[in-house]
């Protein structure tokens, strides 16, 4: 498989992706295909291979672009997060925008209400 495959297989399997901004979107093509490049030549641990892509990709680590994520791969709106999470509309708002910390105890109810790791929204 080539990377562009690889890439593209990612891509459709991660739709949040597309709601990138263009210059974003190819950044992380650009990144997952530098990522596959690299571990074909060189094995690298899982940590090398995270540590690359968050040089290629400064903001992969943004919890609030993660809740958004999360949220929108679950087919949910905020008001419909909020109602599962117990967590009010207005501060996912917030969360999503940037604007209001995801605390540990958010997090640990968004992740409740996603069937997900919370540490990936700290």
């Amino acid at each position: 498989m080539s990377p562009k495959s690889i890439a593209a297989a990612v891509m459709k399997r991660h739709p949040e992706l597309k709601d990138l901004k263009p210059r974003h979107l190819r950044l992380v093509r650009k990144a997952i295909t530098d990522a596959i490049v690299l571990s074909s030549h060189d094995v690298l641990s899982p940590e090398e291979t995270d540590g690359e892509f968050r040089k290629r990709v400064p903001d992969s680590g943004n919890p609030s672009a993660a809740l958004r994520a999360y949220r929108k791969r679950a087919g949910l709106t905020q008001r419909g997060l909020s109602r599962k999470s117990g967590i009010p509309q207005p501060h996912i708002a917030a969360m999503e925008s940037g604007k209001r910390p995801i605390g540990l105890i958010a997090a640990k109810k968004l992740a409740l209400a996603f069937g997900a790791d919370y540490r990936r929204l700290v």
